[in-house]
């Protein structure tokens, strides 16, 4: 790999063979090489030989590695590139050591091609023309055989030293410099090839920045030493500061000792502050470095002090906008570069040296200086050990990484819940749909393309005694065989996307027919083929649909009984009327029947004698009797017949159940059936029985569905203990209404029979004969359209009796 040296005085250097013994000078002074001692080497044992092959084996595998794996353009291609740093001052200077390391580190770092050689001139301690004639001798012996491709210089005296013998020494070689005061190109005028960076100090910032930071401040106490270069910095802070006369005082230090300026400073009061320039020496001629005289005078002052050069920050320094020596190195290097990379010198032009405010952590506390009051792109050092200053990055790096990874885990929760709430929505759906499918009356059965069972609900399983975890996926024909021929209508249903019907099924559930129709619903949606195969019992409908036909029926009959019933009245009423006039011919008392019998030879008595002996009158009054009756009959079929009104009137409970009996009585196909002349019929209805608020036609319809019931439950059965077959209908009062009762003392009914009895088209009867409605319609008109009650009692071979009753109100 190319390497880069850093040789000077004090910095470790090969040696020469051919040069004499003595160590080289350090920085900071003369440092002694310790020479290692020769000694013997020790016998190998043969212990030490067994292991010598194998440490040989090593040793070459490591080699062939460090061949393989070594970057190819690590090797120095060309020489190094010499370099000359000629310091003015010794390495024991903060400002010099700072410096140099900058220049190195940018210019000539390791693994460069840039030899930096370094000589400092340490002319604080002594200069002249003599000095620099036996320095110039010294780098003429010294480098007589190498020549450096450029020459760097920090401060004054290294630049008027090369002005001087640059040509002589090394002719031609560009010149970098640095930490030049007051510059001007007439410095430079005739030297070509030269350029640099100046030195510039900024106490005018620093004085403004100082006033607002302090508000109290009326004076001003600028130091500075009286040598020549602190003189010539002195009239640089004088030139500067001259803006800010009248609104604060500038006090210069005198030239004394440096014990009697510390107890100056230790005397200022608290409206004075002070500004250091820089101070090497007092009047007594005693030196010290920048460091410890600003050291010293800090920690005399009672009053904030600020400086404008970096070496000064430490100790109880504020601080200020300083200069750097890092940053003038840096900036050295950097046109040091570009002239080794072939730019000329001419064309780099001399840069103004930067400033940059630099602040005491501890000091900017003390004085109670808030960090957000500092000018912009200022720095705080001395800051006390902050891992996360010493370490933002890789905090930074897992502040990131912890973020996102609690970004990560939140996105996961909100996933996650929104998962689980996706899933709570699609169990609630999925039971939702169950429940859907299981509450339904029919059989509901998905199967897919291959007949295999994809659904099965509640009512599947009631028919078919399979559970759904038994079904699912089995065969539809080994789980519900009665289903099996419909499968061909699954494909049919999936080719043409419609609805198929299947034909009726019958089948027979406890002796007794039950129809049901199946339809077979395609399913090709959402990626999910099959079919829904629906199983209906319409048996109910199918009686519903027979008893409609029935009601057709029975309206088409009812029609015609009341044509025929008005048909009838016509000629019973002539037959009526002209047995009223016979029997009114032949009254004694009337004129015209005493007329037409003297005319005849005999009198109206005998005429009736005669009748009455052949029982003539007794006919005439069986007729005029039959007449009457059936003109009751024909008035009650009408009644009946006619459409119930919507308005209640008060009605005559015992009327109504004497019709009803008679209704009962006169009814053809009940007495074909059941001989009301077999039953005795108790009527036990008070006469002064309160008068409820009802429908007389929809009342009397009850009372005969109750009769007909209790007469058809008497026939064919013979009560016990002999009594005679009784049908007993009782009234009386309540507390809130009237409640009628239809007791017989037929066989009974059995509990599950007594549990069903209103419920529609539920019928004991023989098919054919009854509809099942006539309770079902009498409790509907008795709770629904009267608001009263209707309850049954029985026991099997105990009879049974009805009651219903009808509450009391006003007509409407």
């Amino acid at each position: 790999m190319p390497v880069s040296h850093v040789i000077q005085a004090g910095r470790s250097e090969p040696p020469d063979p051919a040069a004499d013994t003595d160590p080289p000078q350090g920085r900071g002074g003369d440092h002694d090489r310790q020479p290692s001692r020769p000694g013997r080497s020790p016998r190998r044992s043969p212990r030490r030989l067994r292991w010598l092959l194998p440490s040989l084996l090593l040793s070459a595998g490591a080699l062939l590695c460090a061949i393989t794996f070594a970057d190819p353009y690590a090797l120095p291609a060309t020489p190094p590139v010499q370099a000359l740093l000629i310091n003015s001052y010794d390495q024991r200077m903060h400002w010099v050591r700072d410096l140099t390391d900058a220049v190195e580190a940018d210019l000539a770092p390791p693994g460069g091609n840039v030899l930096l050689r370094v000589e400092n001139m340490d002319t604080k301690a002594v200069h002249g023309d003599a000095y620099f004639a036996a320095f110039a001798a010294m780098l003429r012996a010294k480098y007589a055989t190498t020549r450096p491709a450029l020459l760097l210089c920090s401060d004054d005296h290294a630049l008027n030293f090369l002005r001087r013998y640059r040509d002589a020494l090394f002719p031609g070689v560009p010149v970098v410099f640095g930490g030049v005061n007051n510059f001007s190109p007439a410095r430079v005028e005739g030297m070509p090839g030269v350029t640099g960076v100046t030195e510039e100090h900024y106490p005018y910032e620093t004085a403004q920045f100082l006033l607002r930071a302090h508000p109290g401040v009326e004076e001003l106490f600028i130091i500075n030493d009286y040598t020549e270069s602190g003189r010539s910095t002195a009239a640089e802070l004088a030139e500067a500061l001259r803006p800010l006369e009248g609104r604060v005082r500038l006090r210069w230090n005198a030239d004394i000792p440096l014990s009697d300026l510390l107890r100056q400073v230790a005397a200022l009061g608290p409206e004075t502050a002070v500004l250091l320039g820089v101070y090497h020496s007092d009047a007594t001629a005693r030196t010290a470095t920048y460091e410890e005289a600003g050291l010293r005078i800090t920690s005399a002052a009672r009053v904030p002090v600020y400086c404008i050069m970096g070496f000064n920050l430490s100790g109880n320094m504020v601080g200020g906008k300083l200069v750097n020596s890092q940053t003038q190195g840096r900036i050295m290097a950097d046109l040091g570069r570009r002239i080794l990379a072939g730019e000329d010198p001419a064309a780099l032009p001399v840069r103004r040296g930067p400033g940059e405010f630099l602040f005491d952590y501890t000091q900017l506390h003390r004085w109670r200086i808030d960090e957000a009051s500092l000018p912009p792109d200022s720095e705080v050092v001395e800051r006390p050990f902050s891992l996360y200053r010493a370490y933002t990055r890789e905090i930074l790096v897992i502040a990131g990484f912890v973020a996102a990874m609690l970004a990560t885990v939140v996105a996961l929760i909100i996933v996650m819940r929104h998962k689980a709430r996706t899933e709570a929505e699609l169990r609630k759906l999925r039971n939702l749909l169950a429940n859907i499918l299981d509450s339904m009356p029919s059989v509901v059965v998905g199967v897919s393309p291959e007949g295999r069972i994809i659904q099965w609900n509640r009512q599947a399983v009631r028919m078919s005694g399979v559970e759904p975890d038994a079904a699912m996926g089995r065969a539809l024909d080994e789980v519900f065989p009665r289903l099996a021929p419909q499968l061909p209508r699954v494909r049919e249903a999936l080719d043409s996307q419609l609805p198929v019907r299947g034909e009726r099924l019958v089948r027979t559930d406890n002796g007794v027919p039950r129809y049901e129709d199946v339809t077979v619903f395609p399913l090709a949606a959402n990626g999910m083929e099959g079919a829904v195969i629906r199983l209906d019992d319409v048996t109910e409908r199918e009686r519903v649909r027979e008893m409609m036909i029935q009601t057709e029926r029975m309206l088409s009959v009812g029609g015609l009984a009341a044509g025929m019933a008005h048909e009838i009245n016509n000629p019973l009423g002539g037959i009526l009327q002209a047995v009223q006039n016979v029997l009114r011919r032949i009254e004694p008392g009337r004129t015209a029947n005493e007329e037409a019998a003297q005319a005849m030879g005999c009198t109206v008595e005998q005429v009736r004698d005669y009748l009455e002996r052949r029982g003539v009158l007794r006919m005439a009054a069986g007729v005029r009797e039959a007449g009457l009756r059936a003109a009751r009959i024909v008035s009650n079929m009408l009644n009946f017949s006619r459409r119930s009104t919507s308005s209640h009137v008060e009605c005559d409970i015992g009327a109504l159940v004497a019709n009803a009996v008679e209704l009962a009585a006169s009814d053809y196909s009940f007495r074909e059936n059941h001989d009301f002349r077999k039953l005795r019929v108790e009527l036990l209805v008070p006469p002064d029985l309160p008068k409820p608020a009802c429908l007389p036609t929809e009342v009397e319809q009850v009372l005969l569905n109750l009769l007909r019931n209790a007469a058809q439950a008497l026939a064919g059965f013979t009560p016990a203990g002999g009594a005679p077959p009784t049908i007993t209908v009782r009234a009386e009062c309540i507390p809130d209404g009237v409640a009628v009762t239809v007791t017989d003392n037929g066989p009974g009914m059995p509990p599950e029979v007594r549990a069903r009895v209103f419920d529609p088209f539920y019928t004991t009867r023989p098919p054919g004969d009854g509809t099942g409605l006539g309770l079902s319609v009498a409790f509907f008109i008795i709770t629904q359209n009267h608001k009263g009650t209707f309850t049954v009692a029985s026991e099997p071979g105990q009879g049974t009796t009805f009651t219903f009753t009808l509450p009391l109100g006003p007509a409407s």
